[in-house]
């Protein structure tokens, strides 16, 4: 009784289907069994593809935070010019921080 149950509801299906016809068949083939390298490379960008938001803007802002604390770490005090003195010698004038970097560094390569 099965048999006679499922061949009603298939009739019945294919009489309600019968105005329907599935035109596509071979757009459809040539996408999913692609040839050439142009076909290829067309299904190869139709993919969609997602991209889990929270771990990559997890990821930026360790890696800025990072960068900037390194700056932080690394780099020297740094002044405005306001705030520098001007020093006067032997008829030069220098800026008095540069003018004790440069002296220091001198005696260092004397010592050396």
């Amino acid at each position: 009784m099965q048999h006679k149950e499922k061949q009603a509801v298939k009739e019945r299906l294919d009489h309600e289907l019968k105005d329907f016809h599935f035109t596509g068949c071979e757009k459809v083939i040539q996408k999913t069994h692609a040839k050439s390298f142009t076909e290829k490379l067309s299904s190869f960008w139709n993919k969609e593809i997602e991209v889990p938001v929270v771990p990559i803007v997890v990821a930026a802002v360790l890696l800025f935070s990072t960068i900037s604390l390194r700056d932080d770490l690394n780099g020297e005090v740094r002044t405005t010019q306001g705030e520098r003195e001007i020093i006067q010698i032997a008829g030069y004038a220098y800026w008095k921080d540069d003018y004790e970097r440069a002296v220091k560094e001198y005696e260092n390569k004397s010592e050396n």
